[in-house]
């Protein structure tokens, strides 16, 4: 990576991690008579296919990754395994219960550390844990929140991880406009 100028003249170090935030695609609804049980509830047909144009989407923006890690929930294991399967290098897929709904951004950060020669790292959860946690990891404070459309996408990068200072957020998109680019 290089060095560049910002707009005012500064010059910005290159991230040296790359830490993307992606909520599960659509899902079965809720209280659906055959999955009562939330955590076994997959995405809808639909669901996979716009998954699978939105990674599609993202690999032309030149997105690759080390690791991806997801809940351990149906619906995010299943987005997981789809934008894995798209990309060229098949990065390795983890589970971690920091991402299943309630849980802790500071477990997930601690579990994320494990691996620090993975610098492109892709999680993928739920809402509104996601939003909270997104807008926690840019400075927006405890009770800011950036949600996510299911399927949607952020990039934020740091200079180290774990971080000791806010990240920047580099991009923030929408289902629909990942799926446009591909």
């Amino acid at each position: 990576m290089t060095t560049k100028e910002s707009d005012e003249g500064r010059t910005e170090r290159p991230a040296n991690y790359e830490f993307y935030i992606m909520r599960h695609g659509i899902a079965v609804m809720r209280g659906a008579t055959a999955f009562i049980d939330d955590t076994k509830r997959p995405l809808t047909p639909e669901g996979k296919q716009k998954m699978r144009n939105i990674a599609s989407g993202l690999v032309r923006m030149g997105f690759d990754l080390d690791w991806i890690v997801s809940s351990p929930l149906v619906r995010a294991v299943e987005t997981a395994e789809i934008v894995g399967e798209v990309l060229s290098l098949k990065p390795p897929l983890d589970f971690c219960d920091a991402l299943r709904p309630g849980g802790s951004g500071e477990a997930l950060i601690a579990f994320l550390a494990k691996r620090p020669k993975c610098r492109r790292v892709l999680v993928v959860g739920h809402e509104p844990d996601l939003g909270e946690l997104a807008a926690r990891l840019i400075g927006a404070g405890r009770n800011a929140n950036m949600p996510f459309k299911k399927g949607g996408c952020c990039l934020i990068a740091f200079n180290e991880f774990p971080p000791k200072s806010p990240g920047r957020l580099v991009w923030w998109l929408t289902p629909r406009i990942m799926r446009k680019l591909a």
